[in-house]
């Protein structure tokens, strides 16, 4: 399955270990390639800058890779306190996307890999007063140069980690790879409502009992293979799919149900169960609410009692009016599909209005009683209105209208002066002329 790979690829293509892997490998074979280069060169070793014997190539070798290998232990203490700090800071939810970071994970696998390239080039040396003397002088050379550019990428590294635990980056991250899903995902403008299945689902129950599509084991929904569901169903089969990308299920929940597979149900079961990648935590690839979700709790964690940093709160909500203004102009393709023959599938996705309550509800809960945190708020919900109302989705206006009120009603309750009322109710009138 095409999709189960793609899904597998995206788990460790975000770990940290494949890439420097990589890295580690790709310098371990240019030791090793090096050195028979060497070897054919020159039975003496090809002298480009290092022309000393086998004993002074062992101790620069030695001292480079335990160098390095220290610079390599001080890296990943380094990466683990980062990832600590950002867990117990921000969200723990971020540390996928902190871990993922592409430029983190090729200069740490420089460190393992300038080490493991000094211990290779280390076990070609040989006196020459042994049988098969040798120095493989380019090889000893680029180990000196690899070892210099060791200490400029340690600086690097660090620098990188810096910028990454940084609270405007970590958000500005996390949108990123949110509006990049938003546009896979949602990438038709605003459109009229698709067909609801419902009526659909309550004629196919009357006419026979489904095949129930179970996961094999608890965890979050991360992907869905609707493109290659058609592959996997009879000709006239008939699918309910029961969850979407973010849900939570456990081995009773159902994941889909199908009509029309008599005599097939093991086989069945296999197929399609093979479609749903069930896995312990989210992704923001095909699951946009996770990446508002990371945004509001970071939003939440700044405006708590214990951290008490409205200007971080007031950046996530800006960021979350960003992801927000896209998909308020952008068509969900949701309710019921048609596939090729007679085959029928009802999708259940996110709705507009569950996006914008996962984004600004639980802040506006806890935001009363900073009427800059409930301002901004107020404002992102007037922008996004007005977004809704230029893509012409006016029926998407109520649910921001609804979470404004609510958002007002305990800031106004909680409001200290006039002015921190008359700034509420001011914004509060802005959302509710878009939405008239």
């Amino acid at each position: 399955m095409v999709r189960p790979i793609k899904t597998q690829w995206q788990n460790v293509s975000r770990g940290f270990w494949f890439y420097p892997g990589l890295v580690a490998l790709a310098l371990a074979g240019l030791a090793v390639a090096l050195v028979e280069l060497d070897r054919a060169l020159t039975a003496d070793g090809l002298a480009v800058l290092f022309d000393g014997d086998a004993s002074a190539a062992r101790s620069i070798l030695s001292t480079v890779a335990g160098s390095l290998i220290t610079v390599a232990g001080l890296a990943f203490s380094i990466t683990v306190v980062a990832s600590q700090l950002v867990s117990g800071q921000f969200t723990p939810r971020a540390i996928r996307s902190f871990l993922g970071d592409r430029v983190s994970q090729l200069l740490a696998g420089a460190f393992v890999g300038i080490f493991a390239y000094c211990l290779l080039v280390l076990r070609a040396v040989r006196a020459e007063n042994e049988s098969d003397g040798f120095v493989p002088s380019l090889a000893v050379t680029v180990g000196i140069l690899l070892g210099l550019v060791g200490l400029v990428l340690l600086l690097a590294f660090i620098h990188r980690i810096t910028q990454l635990i940084k609270v405007e980056n970590i958000a500005a991250r996390i949108a990123g790879e949110t509006l990049s899903s938003v546009d896979t995902l949602y990438p038709e403008p605003y459109g009229e409502p698709q067909q609801d299945g419902t009526a659909l689902l309550a004629q196919w129950e009357v006419d026979s009992e489904p095949v129930v599509i179970r996961p094999e084991r608890p965890g979050y929904v991360q992907t869905i293979a609707l493109d290659e569901l058609e592959a996997a169903l009879p000709g006239s089969a008939r699918v309910d799919v029961v969850v979407r990308p973010g849900d939570w299920v456990t081995q009773e929940s159902p994941l889909a149900r199908v009509w029309g597979a008599d005599g097939a149900d093991g086989a069945l079961r296999e197929r399609v169960g093979k479609l749903f990648a069930v896995q312990s935590e989210r992704d923001i690839a095909e699951d946009v609410g996770f990446g508002l979700r990371q945004l509001a709790d970071i939003a939440l964690r700044a405006i708590s009692p214990g951290v008490n940093d409205p200007t971080t709160a007031v950046t996530c909500i800006g960021y979350l009016r960003a992801v927000l203004e896209q998909l308020a102009g952008r068509d969900f393709p949701t309710g019921v599909r048609r596939l090729s023959g007679s085959q029928t599938v009802v999708t259940r996705g996110p709705s507009f209005e569950k996006l914008v309550r996962e984004a600004f509800a639980e802040i506006g809960r806890y935001a009363s009683a900073d009427p800059r945190v409930a301002a901004s708020l107020l404002e992102a919900l007037a922008e996004v209105a007005r977004a809704a109302r230029a893509a012409g989705a006016p029926e998407r206006l109520p649910s921001l209208l609804e979470t404004s009120e609510d958002v007002a009603v305990r800031a106004l309750e909680d409001a200290r002066t006039a002015r921190d009322r008359a700034l509420v109710e001011e914004r509060l009138a802005a959302v509710r002329a878009l939405a008239s």
